[in-house]
């Protein structure tokens, strides 16, 4: 049977946030204890004191270090290489279908075909397709996907693109929580993360390309 701390430390560790307040030493213990309450009450099914929660997570707080893996992250990004801007795309979501994957397939070779400074990212999910591109070709996917199911499309975003360091190989657990964490605490709204073996790139609203250019900007010189 699990113990009081077990139980906390298993919610503990599915938060980062908590886990990285509680590193920091920011975390209200009181106010921490009264939000787990309810949950911690649930999984014993009977009555649980606050105040023993509150012990409880005092006792841990020494045991959770989230430093070491933050510096790990901000050495590999310090390593990334430039950080590239486009902007003006747009975000199509197709539902997926028989006749999709020729849409699709006749969408490369036009891309292919165009101007090298053209966007376009496509991926695939279970159920729905996901096209990002160049507002100027937004019109071609249009026409070659009247047919399929279109789910959304979204105007007026932005892509911030980073290179991963090929040539350095130490392992960085934890890099892409860093940065998103980052942009998520600064009310960054993130609308699609696109990445390769080598290279992501962030979509996100256009108007926000130069807070999100200097928070990236800030985190790979600090």
């Amino acid at each position: 049977m699990l113990t009081l701390a077990e139980v906390i430390a298993e919610l503990i560790n599915e938060s980062p946030f908590l886990q990285e307040g509680i590193a920091e030493g920011i975390i209200n213990y009181s106010a921490l204890a009264r939000k787990l309450h309810p949950e911690i009450e649930q999984r014993f099914n009977k009555e649980v004191q606050q105040g023993a929660i509150v012990m409880a997570l005092k006792r841990m707080a020494h045991k959770v270090d989230a430093s070491q893996l933050e510096d790990q992250a901000k050495d590999y990004i310090r390593h990334m290489g430039d950080i590239l801007v486009r902007s003006d795309l747009v975000d199509f979501a197709y539902k997926n279908s028989p006749t999709l994957i020729r849409a699709q397939k006749d969408l490369l070779e036009l891309v292919q075909n165009s101007s090298s400074d053209l966007f376009h990212a496509s991926s695939k999910g279970m159920h729905e397709t996901n096209i990002i591109t160049s507002r100027t070709f937004a019109d071609k996917v249009k026409e070659l996907f009247w047919e399929e199911e279109k789910l959304s499309e979204i105007q007026d975003l932005a892509a911030v693109t980073m290179r991963m360091p090929i040539s350095y190989t130490k392992d960085a657990p934890g890099v892409f929580y860093h940065i998103l964490k980052t942009l998520a605490w600064n009310k960054i709204n993130v609308v699609e993360f696109i990445s390769t073996k080598h290279e992501f790139s962030i979509i996100i609203e256009k108007e926000e390309i130069n807070h999100t250019f200097k928070l990236l900007h800030d985190m790979k010189n600090s």
